[in-house]
């Protein structure tokens, strides 16, 4: 049986789908423009950390 908690994440992973491809169509703007990269990057950031979170793993270094 599906439980709340299952749709709730699929309806988060849909609306990262949807960020992901309105990046694609604007990439060309979004990286031209200081605010806008900016304002990406710190959506990467919380989407990062809730992807994982939904998965339940931890992130790896990125450091050498």
């Amino acid at each position: 049986m599906v439980k709340a908690d299952d749709i709730d994440r699929a309806c988060e992973l849909v609306d990262l789908v949807r960020l992901l491809t309105r990046w694609l169509f604007h990439w060309d703007d979004i990286w031209t423009d200081a605010e806008q990269k900016q304002s990406a990057s710190a959506q990467i950031s919380y989407w990062l950390q809730r992807v994982l979170e939904i998965s339940g793993t931890e992130p790896e270094s990125m450091s050498a």
